[in-house]
C-alpha cells in the first residue's frame, strides 16, 4: 500500500495503541469511538413572538469500551479489581481512577520500538474507571475462535493532546 500522499488523508483506524499509568496495555484489539453530547436547554423569554431559544446546556461524555484479547495479561483485571475494593474497604482503594491515552498512527507508525514511534493523534481521559469487567468470553468446544474479554470505562472527559 502506498504510504499517505497528504497530511490531509483519513488515517487508518488498524494503528493504535491504548496506554494506561504510563504502560502500553498489550492485546488491545478494539476501542470504542470517543464521544461527547451536549443536551439542549430551552430558554424562554416573556413578550418573544418567535417562540424559545436553546442553549448548550448539560455536557456528557460516552462510554469507552477496550476489547484485549484472552491472555495471561492481568492489566484490566486489576484495574477492576480496585473498584471492588471500594465496596469491602473504601479507603483502601484511591487508586481506581486513572489517566488512558488512546494514541493514533500513520500507516509508517510504530516500528519495533514503540517508544520512538510518535502518534498522530492523541486522546486523554481524565479519571476513567471501570464500570463493567468482562472476564471470560463465552467460551465454545465447537468454534475455533479467539476469546476477547473487555472493559467498559466511564470518565469525568477526555481530551486531544
Amino acid at each position: 500500500m502506498a504510504p499517505r500522499t497528504s497530511q490531509f488523508d483519513p488515517y487508518r483506524t488498524f494503528k493504535f495503541r491504548v496506554r494506561l499509568d504510563g504502560k502500553v496495555i498489550a492485546g488491545i484489539q478494539k476501542v470504542s469511538a470517543l464521544g461527547r453530547s451536549v443536551a439542549p436547554n430551552e430558554v424562554k423569554e416573556a413578550g418573544d413572538a418567535f417562540g424559545p431559544r436553546h442553549m448548550p446546556g448539560m455536557l456528557s461524555f460516552d462510554d469507552v469500551t477496550l476489547e484485549q484479547g484472552w491472555s495471561a495479561d492481568a492489566t484490566l483485571e486489576a484495574w477492576a479489581n480496585e473498584v471492588l475494593k471500594l465496596h469491602s474497604d473504601p479507603a483502601g482503594s484511591s487508586n481506581f481512577k486513572r489517566t488512558v491515552f488512546i494514541d493514533a498512527f500513520d500507516l509508517a507508525g510504530m516500528p519495533a520500538n514503540l517508544g520512538a514511534a510518535s502518534p498522530v493523534q492523541s486522546y486523554k481521559l481524565h479519571a476513567a474507571w471501570v464500570m463493567k469487567y468482562v472476564a471470560v468470553p463465552e467460551l465454545d468446544a465447537e468454534s475455533g475462535g479467539i476469546g476477547i474479554r473487555s472493559v467498559t470505562l466511564r470518565h469525568e472527559g477526555w481530551e486531544r493532546v
